[in-house]
């Protein structure tokens, strides 16, 4: 997808570990990821990024992708946002078709952070290394930026 195509409308996606797994759920089945690995490894992505996609969280101006034009949220372009806290440029790249066009709705910020982390980190299409390839993903290594 073209960044130009990206939109950023807020669909008001639940919040919380359990909505979080859900989606999880969804995004491994529509990228074929084993969901024994990709949800634990995207729920704590979740925790750590967005604090289960609440509300205040989905996106981060305060970080170093807080530049460019302010989009039609408030926000300048390259804030992280969503669940994953995906970066516009990277949110495209990653579309997965067939999904919303924002990386607000967080079926579509996971399945892009998916596409991600296996071009990026080399996790492989079951995910079965997701949390050693990406620390972030690994609930039992600190926190540390993907």
């Amino acid at each position: 997808m073209d960044l130009s195509e990206v939109e950023y409308h807020d669909p008001d996606d639940a919040s919380g570990a359990e909505a979080m797994a859900d989606y999880a759920r969804l995004a491994c089945e529509l990228t074929g990821m084993d969901p024994r690995y990709g949800i634990p490894a995207l729920v704590t992505i979740a925790r750590r990024e967005s604090s289960y996609n609440h509300p205040r969280w989905r996106v981060n101006t305060t970080d170093g992708n807080a530049w460019g034009p302010v989009m039609s949220d408030g926000h300048p372009r390259n804030c992280s946002r969503g669940a994953t806290q995906c970066v516009p440029p990277t949110f495209a790249a990653y579309h997965r078709c067939g999904t919303a066009r924002t990386p607000y709705d967080v079926v579509a910020c996971m399945t892009a952070t998916i596409g991600y982390v296996r071009d990026r980190y080399g996790v492989d299409e079951s995910g079965s290394n997701f949390a050693d390839r990406v620390q972030q993903a690994d609930p039992t290594r600190p926190p540390k930026g993907y």
